[in-house]
């Protein structure tokens, strides 16, 4: 990729699989970007119509039009051999100066990167949906890797993509572990029979759903006084969990198909109206969500330094 190209000149082939491909080709789409989506397969929802209508987004499964491509991002499931079989293909398609974005949540970039062409041209992009109205972009890069063009992408993810995003040295998405050490700590309260799903639902929606998307966790301790959190953490951690073996709730849950949404029950059942309600809802509540933390700016005024790699 080029410095000074303007959206359109920036081709992007988008290939995986999985429900977050739609939001993902709509937000590369709506800035300006041809997109080429190569799909294994693109779940039904709420995005679809919006995603099939859309002129900038091609759904092809021509693999030769990763030669043209400026920019190729990798989105799958969390399946490392499914991932290394979308990189073999690209491997064979791509150019030596295409640069490569793949998503992991629970992969360290080194695994990819070794033995792959290129390996400097090989970064981690981790997204959340629906892409094209939230912030979140999240970019893994390792001692080897080619740092002008992710300093490129930064920019383009921040110019015309709409983010906020931010630079991870090394390791894996930090986002991935919050949210793991938050969902641990639920379901073993769960398990011990202290509370029931609904009641965690309550405690996250009704305190930290009000001030994470206007301050973050630091900022809010700065808000409240640091020494609070540090009194309340001495007393806590000691009996936080530290289970390392998946919850027994969750177990059951995938035992018995229950994966949530796409099978009609998860933690909660849902008719087959819910399921298309919910969905327009959360997307309708994104939406309003982004507009109001567009009121309220959240600059990093204190270490700009980590956004550059």
């Amino acid at each position: 990729m080029k410095s000074k190209m303007t959206p359109s000149e920036i081709n992007i082939c988008l290939v995986g699989d999985g429900k977050d491909l739609s939001g993902i080709a709509l937000c590369l789409g709506n800035s300006g970007h041809k997109v080429s989506l190569i799909a294994n397969e693109i779940p039904k929802t709420a995005l679809s119509k919006d995603l099939e209508a859309h002129a900038m987004v091609n759904i092809e499964p021509d693999w030769t039009a990763l030669q043209t491509a400026s920019i190729i991002i990798v989105n799958t499931s969390e399946n490392i051999e499914l991932k290394k079989d979308f990189l073999n293909k690209i491997a064979q398609n791509a150019t030596k100066d295409t640069l490569i974005a793949i998503n992991m949540e629970s992969y360290p970039l080194e695994n990819f990167q070794e033995g792959f062409s290129n390996p400097e041209r090989l970064i981690g992009l981790n997204w959340v949906y629906p892409a094209h109205q939230t912030f979140f972009l999240e970019l893994i890069i390792t001692d080897i890797t080619n740092t002008e063009a992710v300093e490129e992408l930064m920019k383009l993810a921040r110019e015309q993509w709409g983010k906020d995003p931010y630079l991870l040295k090394n390791g894996k998405g930090i986002r991935s572990r919050l949210l793991a050490a938050m969902a641990r700590e639920s379901f073993y309260l769960i398990d011990k029979g202290y509370v029931d799903p609904i009641d965690i639902d309550r405690a996250c929606r009704n305190d930290p759903g009000y001030y994470l998307p206007f301050a973050g966790n630091f900022r809010y301790m700065d808000l409240m006084g640091t020494f609070i959190y540090g009194l309340v953490m001495k007393d806590l951690n000691p009996e936080l969990s530290q289970k390392k073996s998946p919850s027994m709730l969750m177990d059951s849950k995938l035992n018995a198909g229950k994966t949530g949404l796409e099978s009609g029950e998860g933690f909660y059942s849902y008719s087959e109206n819910e399921v298309e309600t919910f969905e327009k809802d959360f997307l309708k509540f994104n939406k309003k969500i982004k507009a109001l933390m567009e009121k309220y700016p959240f600059e990093d005024q204190n270490d700009k330094q980590q956004n550059t790699p």
